[in-house]
């Protein structure tokens, strides 16, 4: 990990004031170390309401998080989990940051961020419960769990924290 954030510029932009060579540079780092899903990437990054991602000195992508506009069926499927009503919220999704400088507070700065320039939207995210760096970053963010779901697909616990 380099050693000081400073070297660092964070970026908080609507899609479509993105260059689409920046955001086939996020889109591959999401792919290449993030842990979602690959099907839905590019289209939720096209239709996203804002897109939190950092640079380093090189220009080079190395941090993002996203706040999504929701799929339809994906939240209707959390809800029906869970009991929760999700309709009007963003999702925060695809956190990721590159190995090389994972632990220098790329993520939490992004989140904090990408809060601050939503005040008014109500948000969510779905985390592993086994998960413990997102969980914490997710707490520090003032998110608390509001609902539990075992994913049908990976067996996996997740959790549904709001910020309201």
């Amino acid at each position: 990990m380099p050693d000081t954030i400073r070297e660092i510029t964070f970026h908080f932009e609507h899609p479509e004031e993105i260059s689409k060579e920046r955001l086939a540079q996020i889109e591959r780092l999401i792919l290449d170390h993030g842990e979602v899903g690959h099907a839905f990437v590019k289209e939720n990054l096209r239709n996203a309401f804002l897109i939190g991602y950092a640079m380093d000195r090189k220009q080079d992508v190395i941090g993002t998080v996203i706040l999504k506009r929701q799929k339809e069926e994906y939240r209707r499927q959390i809800e029906a989990a869970t009991g929760l009503d999700l309709s009007g919220y963003l999702e925060r999704g695809y956190t990721s940051v590159d190995p090389h400088w994972r632990g220098a507070g790329i993520a939490g700065k992004l989140i904090s961020g990408l809060v601050e320039r939503s005040r008014d939207q109500r948000i969510y995210v779905t985390i592993g419960l086994d998960n413990a760096a997102a969980l914490k970053l997710t707490r520090n963010n003032g998110m608390s769990l509001a609902g539990r779901f075992l994913n049908p697909r990976t067996g996996r616990k997740i959790g549904v924290f709001v910020n309201r």
